[in-house]
């Protein structure tokens, strides 16, 4: 064959049939149907995406085009990057704008602070003295202070001769949402708040005023769905309101910015902005206008959910994949939080890595030269398509039942969320999903204080309120974290931590799976475990207990260790230390699971247990409160 020849070789394309049954064939026989996963948006993810038979008659979407799934702009990021939103913290307004000015030199383009240095009475003046506001845009979400804020910024525009850009917004629903409170007249609170929305168009023309922040949503648990969905809604109840106080549709439009939280879905959160975008775009028929007025500009946040207090420089990876998702998602701000983020404070050198964590991606990926990266994945295009479509019905069906406000007035909205975060906390301890360093791969050295984060917090008063119930953050992780606070506490005051015995059958092969998936199990707790050696007879096994004298023991072995001495040992440890509980590690056949429970066991550990509920049975059998 000569070189010539080689371009025309080509390989036979295999069909979809032949790859599942190639796939059944590693599978040992099982479907390949086994190998689907299903998410919380009930959404099944299937093991291989290819082209779908109707793709070609799709209208291709570009870049910048409508209806915007693939970005609001033609070029991406190769004209404008992200910008870079690390909100910059301080004792005294003098240090934060210290702070601020040395991120300058380090990467930092906003300028970003936290509306509780604001709320805290650090004067707006001297946050941004030397910051050179007709250059640099800014970024705070004011958080129920925009009217109160106003003065003092247009006294800093106006003392610079700045037209600010940027963002200068706040949620008033997302705040009532948090705090837990709606104001008796909504009418009468927008009708000044639109005016407020208005005065600040005096300080810069082209600001975001009006902020849709799905991230409460996110932190209260919703899935992608249930974000987009109550993110629309939000938006076009401010539209709304914005028209009853005489401003078209594109004065109020173009002042809002979308918040999204991108948790460790990698995909998932890539297909939530895009779909987000696409159906915001699709509303521009409903208002009937021009579909440019609703280019979706989106602020993205690393989730507060999936934060971690152990093992806290692994927080570090969770930031960096969903950094990437969310650039990989066209996004127009970013902003990471440190890694110690969940402890309630940060330093300058945690501060230091979230901020390198966007030059990194900008210039260590070559993402900034790409347009739409994810743009033709059968994988993403899909997902994208099916996140779209369900997150249009449920927006539907919002609106049908009456909006935004009916939702949270009848508490449908909180019951929703709360049943999603309930899933995931389940699925948490069953350790279905893998928490690295908390409830999988805990590190037994790692030692933490408790943290003074508080949950989400707002600032605004609401006058002549009423009660709604309200969404709340709680960290996956937190369940696992406060049982090992406990033996941390216990350790304290007793001088040695919570300990349980692994009594291990016969060879180091055959105990030696069990017993580390025992060991890494009680970590997760904080409790410790004394291992035997293998154990040959009955009598080993015994005289390990006498010499231990613990008050819980698991036994750890192969299944033809157990038929074989498990339940001798077990009646015989019983008959001599009928005090102590014993475990068995290992889901087994009912017949030996009765047998073994009548010889003594209390119970079988195995990779479908709940941790959580062990842990809590073993902690309070331990004595630890």
């Amino acid at each position: 064959m000569e070189l010539k020849d080689v371009k025309n070789i080509t390989f036979p394309k295999p069909s979809l049939e032949e790859w599942k049954e190639a796939t059944e064939v590693s599978l040992k026989g099982k479907s390949v149907e086994k190998l689907k996963t299903y998410t919380y948006e009930g959404i099944t993810l299937n093991p291989l995406y290819t082209e779908k038979e109707d793709s070609s008659a799709k209208t291709a979407e570009l870049p910048g085009f409508f209806p915007f799934t693939r970005g609001i702009t033609p070029t991406g990021y190769y004209e404008q990057p992200w910008l870079v939103v690390q909100p910059v913290s301080g004792i005294t307004a003098d240090e934060a704008n210290e702070k601020m000015q040395a991120a300058f030199k380090r990467g930092q383009n906003v300028v970003a602070y936290p509306a509780r240095l604001l709320a805290e009475g650090a004067r707006i003046e001297k946050l941004f003295n030397n910051i050179p506001l007709k250059e640099l845009p800014v970024f705070i979400d004011l958080k129920g202070k925009q009217k109160e804020f106003f003065p003092q910024i247009k006294a800093v525009a106006d003392l610079q001769k700045a037209q600010l850009k940027g963002v200068l917004a706040e949620d008033p629903i997302a705040e009532w949402l948090i705090g837990g409170q709606l104001p008796e007249d909504t009418d009468q609170y927008f009708a000044e708040w639109i005016k407020t929305v208005q005065d600040y168009q005096k300080v810069g023309p082209n600001l975001k005023t009006v902020l849709v922040n799905t991230a409460v949503f996110h932190n209260g648990g919703a899935n992608a769905v249930q974000e987009i969905a109550y993110g629309l809604a939000v938006a076009v109840q401010y539209i709304l309101e914005g028209q009853k106080q005489g401003l078209s549709i594109s004065e109020i439009t173009e002042k809002i910015v979308f918040s999204f939280a991108v948790d460790s879905n990698y995909f998932m959160s890539i297909a939530k902005l895009r779909a987000a975008r696409r159906l915001w775009a699709g509303l521009a028929e409903a208002f009937d206008t021009a579909s440019h007025h609703f280019k979706m500009a989106i602020h993205a946040v690393t989730s507060e959910l999936t934060e971690t207090l152990y093992d806290q420089h692994v927080n570090i990876l969770r930031t960096t994949n969903q950094a990437f998702a969310a650039a990989i998602g066209g996004i127009q701000y970013l902003q990471i939080h440190p890694f110690n983020h969940a402890f309630g404070e940060s330093d300058d050198f945690s501060e230091r890595i979230a901020r390198n964590t966007h030059l990194i991606l900008k210039e260590e990926t070559n993402i900034t030269t790409v347009v739409d990266p994810a743009g033709g994945s059968w994988y993403v295009e899909q997902l994208t398509d099916e996140l779209a479509e369900k997150a249009w019905m449920k927006f539907l069906e919002i609106d049908t039942a009456g909006g935004i406000f009916e939702a949270i007035k009848h508490g449908s909205l909180q019951a929703d969320l709360v049943e999603v975060y309930q899933g995931r906390i389940q699925n948490a301890a069953l350790r279905k999903e893998s928490i690295i360093g908390t409830n999988v791969y805990p590190n037994p050295a790692d030692k933490i204080k408790t943290p003074t984060q508080e949950k989400q917090v707002s600032y605004m008063v609401v006058e002549k309120p009423v009660e709604i119930t309200p969404i709340t953050l709680e960290r996956i992780s937190v369940q696992f974290e406060q049982l090992r606070l406990r033996s941390e506490t216990f350790k304290q005051s007793s001088g040695e931590a919570p300990r349980i015995g692994l009594i291990n059958l016969k060879e180091l092969k055959s105990y030696k799976p069990r017993a580390d998936f025992v060991k890494g199990l009680v970590a997760a707790g904080g409790i410790e475990t004394v291992e035997s050696s293998g154990c040959q007879s009955i009598q080993d096994a015994v005289d390990y207990v006498a010499s231990t004298n613990l008050p819980i023991y698991c036994v750890c072995g192969s299944d033809n260790d157990y038929s074989e001495l498990a339940k001798t040992t077990i009646k015989e440890i019983k008959k001599q230390f009928p005090e102590i509980n014993l475990y068995i590690a290992g889901k087994q056949t009912e017949e030996l699971e009765i047998s073994l429970s009548e010889a003594g066991v209390k119970e079988f550990i195995h990779v479908k247990t709940n941790a959580v509920a062990i842990l809590i049975e073993l902690l309070q059998a331990l004595g630890v409160n």
